[in-house]
């Protein structure tokens, strides 16, 4: 987004004029465009990088989260450098380890607990829809296939994809087929199949590249409902 503040005491938000009790007043103007932007992020569930122009004509570059939190400078390069969420926020990174190696200790209850955390970290620090959450989803769902829930682990990954899809991400497919691995680990046939017509459906979102695999997944699904 964009915000622009002009020396005559006029102000924009992506070409949109803000209106405030004083129209000439800055921090007034300031003020508003940040709600405006706030707004916006809360209504598409993720943090927004703008860049924003002061009346001075300095050019600077901030995020600004659901919760009104604003960041500048790291932040803001750690968001640009890595729009799909493939490395952990710096101030996520030893909490990330601790779950690893928790995981790998057979300590699967601690790194659930952790996981759960840092997915509720990730939702509140970033918003619902942002990469950060759903690759924090992606974590506590290979926790929860560690910890012998492989349903549980399925669940969670289609809710995975189906956030990627929303953000027309590649990481859509990658998710999915995580979700396919797990539900093929479920051992009850009565779950299998619920979670085979979920899975079913979320692949239908994956168009022609889906296709063998939507194929195979109502294949088994009827097998799994005695059909």
């Amino acid at each position: 987004m964009t915000i622009e503040l002009t020396p005559d005491g006029r102000g924009w938000v992506d070409g949109q004029a803000l209106m405030t009790e004083d129209g000439t007043d800055t921090t007034q103007l300031r003020a508003a465009a940040l709600r405006e932007v706030t707004g916006a992020a809360v209504r598409g569930g993720r943090s927004v990088v703008v860049e924003a122009t002061d009346p001075d004509g300095a050019v600077w570059t901030m995020v600004v989260h659901p919760s009104g939190r604003v960041e500048t400078g790291a932040a803001v390069d750690e968001l640009a450098a890595d729009p799909e969420g493939t490395r952990p926020p710096a101030a996520y990174r030893d909490w990330m380890a601790e779950i690893w190696e928790a995981g790998e200790s057979g300590r699967h209850l601690d790194a659930l607990s952790m996981a759960t955390k840092i997915q509720e970290q990730a939702t509140a620090d970033y918003g619902t829809r942002h990469p950060y959450a759903w690759r924090a989803r992606e974590v506590a769902a290979h926790v929860a296939l560690l910890c012998g829930t492989p349903g549980r682990a399925a669940e969670m990954y289609m809710e995975a994809a189906r956030g990627w899809a929303e953000l027309g991400s590649a990481a859509y497919w990658a998710a999915a087929q995580r979700a396919y691995a797990c539900w093929h680990q479920v051992p009850e046939a009565a779950q299998g199949a619920w979670l085979g017509e979920q899975l079913a459906e979320l692949l239908r979102l994956g168009g022609d590249e889906a296709l063998p695999t939507l194929r195979l997944v109502l294949a088994r699904t009827d097998e799994l409902r005695g059909g």
